[in-house]
């Protein structure tokens, strides 16, 4: 998962859904907190054209009570829902109020009426104009005798309001003149003392928490009392559920394309970052002369993989003549090496016996032995680096070979308890030169580094139809954990091996890893514990 975490196209996908999650859910509050002002702004609308503009005086309780019913009828229509209506005066006095209305508390939440209430100047007399009579018959209201279930009223015409009517006036019912049976025509029956009284001013639209929810109120002001006309906002409340809902669904399958898309683009952005870590994982000393193709990527990739492929060129070159030197020196060091190797032991023979002379030339014969050895192995290094190492693979039998070079090492050290579990009856297609070196430079380092009180080698083969698994143990102190990670370095040595008593040149472990490699193979430290260290050598069974 931490693999994952630490991906490109994890981190691209991560942050495209972050940055399209932040603008989805700032879309839809901005969304949401729109749609709530149109529907605010459509309520308010409503309150502001509302089919009546006038009203009964507050002390004419009949004409409020028949105007709430003719209200209740119109508001079904025109917002869908209960309007809630509220005559009161500035000392929050209640001159008329709807059956259901909500409750009384919200009385002393609306704004206080101004100015002083007039006494009335007709008694309870509020009537009605056309306009009223054509919107119920237009909606099928009004007297129509049998069809309503009533008796027809004998009192009134066909179109005719009676005298007692409530008067619900829109301003051209009021203001324009025409005929009496025509909508917005004025009644010629109603004199101007007859009609409802007029607000002084358009109406405070105001929201108030209600029992059941919020209440949009159109608040009407008159000398000395105010009207209140209010809407539940339940509809508004559901529609607003209704779009939350819907964007809530959308918005993970919304989320899930984004993804899609930004793994595929980003999938497509780093294939030539794909192209470079298949050709760098790849790299090797044999194969410094690869490029890396160039396609049709875009300009920075392309010139990203130019410089990565002048980088491997100027690579390449270098490491070509450094491996040059380092052959050619190994080359012309051998031949002076082996001369001066030769007058050395000439000179040793012919020095006395037990003189000062023979033990000098005996010290120099052993450091250009150990020269000349040094010099072999800087050879065998520059053939493994520029690939050369050559394996004459052929039919070996690896248990009689190692057994054999056992037996040596018993002679050796005779100290040292050996346990060996090969089997030396089964053959596989080696260099067996190579494999000679690489299990003697095992052993030599299992008993340089060997416990000196209870020394021990265990040897353990193990051949399969895959692979041969050589096991090499010995017992000591353990490599430090610092030295591990090194042990395979050329001119690496363990600490605690820096000193002339323990033989070596820190190539054995290196030279027996490219050996095992040019195989195909490979050769790893299992475990470094106080009490054993044990190595493996893998080496595919080739048939």
């Amino acid at each position: 998962m931490k693999r994952f975490r630490q991906s490109f196209r994890f981190k691209i996908l991560a942050l495209t859904i972050l940055v399209c999650g932040t603008v989805l859910a700032a879309f839809g509050l901005g969304s949401r907190y729109a749609l709530y002002v149109i529907k605010i702004s459509t309520v308010d609308q409503s309150l502001r054209t509302m089919p009546f503009r006038e009203f009964p005086h507050p002390k004419h309780e009949q004409s409020w009570i028949r105007l709430a019913e003719a209200t209740d009828r119109v508001a079904q229509r025109i917002f869908n829902g209960d309007v809630h209506i509220l005559a009161y005066g500035a000392d929050e006095t209640v001159f008329f109020q709807t059956e259901y209305w909500p409750s009384d508390e919200l009385v002393a939440a609306l704004p206080v009426p101004e100015g002083e209430l007039a006494p009335p100047k007709r008694p309870d007399r509020f009537v009605q104009s056309d306009w009223w009579h054509h919107s119920n018959r237009r909606r099928g209201g009004g007297p129509k005798g049998p069809e309503t279930g009533e008796p027809p009223n004998p009192d009134r015409g066909p179109r005719g309001p009676p005298e007692n009517a409530i008067s619900v006036d829109t301003p051209r019912a009021i203001d324009s003149g025409g005929d009496r049976g025509r909508p917005g025509g004025r009644d010629p029956m109603i004199r101007p003392d007859d009609r409802g009284i007029r607000p002084s001013g358009p109406p405070i639209l105001t929201t108030r928490m209600g029992p059941d929810g919020p209440i949009r109120f159109g608040v009407f002001p008159f000398s000395g009392y105010s009207v209140a006309v209010g809407v539940e906002l339940s509809k508004v409340a559901r529609e607003m559920t209704h779009a939350r809902n819907a964007f809530l669904i959308s918005a993970p399958f919304a989320l899930l394309i984004v993804a899609i898309g930004a793994w595929v683009i980003a999938s497509r952005a780093i294939s030539p970052i794909r192209k470079l870590t298949v050709t760098a994982s790849g790299m090797s000393a044999a194969k410094l002369d690869e490029r890396i193709s160039r396609g049709n990527e875009d300009r920075e990739f392309s010139e990203l993989i130019q410089v990565f492929n002048d980088m491997l060129e100027r690579l390449e070159r270098s490491f070509n003549q450094a491996t040059r030197f380092s052959a050619d020196a190994a080359h012309e060091l051998k031949t002076p090496l082996t001369i001066l190797q030769g007058h050395l032991e000439s000179a040793l023979q012919e020095a006395p016996d037990d003189s000062e002379q023979q033990r000098r030339l005996g010290m120099l014969l052993e450091e250009t032995q150990r020269l000349h050895g040094i010099t072999r192995r800087l050879l065998l290094l520059a053939q493994a680096d520029a690939g050369q190492i050559s394996v004459s693979a052929k039919p070996v039998k690896v248990g009689s070979l190692i057994a054999e070079l056992v037996e040596d090492f018993e002679m050796q050290s005779a100290q040292t308890r050996f346990s060996v579990d090969v089997d030396s009856k089964t053959a596989l297609s080696v260099d067996d030169s190579l494999v000679t070196q690489i299990v003697q430079n095992l052993l030599s380092n299992a008993l340089k580094y060997n416990d000196d009180s209870n020394p021990w080698v265990s040897i353990e083969l193990a051949v399969d139809e895959s692979e041969m698994r050589l096991e090499i143990s010995n017992g000591g102190d353990g490599i430090p954990v610092e030295s591990q990670r090194r042990l395979f370095d050329r001119f690496s040595r363990v600490d605690s091996a820096r000193n002339r008593s323990v033989d070596g040149f820190g190539l054995g472990l290196n030279l027996s890893r490219e050996f095992a490699r040019a195989h195909g193979g490979d050769l790893v430290l299992v475990e470094s514990v106080e009490g054993k260290t044990c190595f493996r050598l893998t080496i595919p069974n080739q048939g």
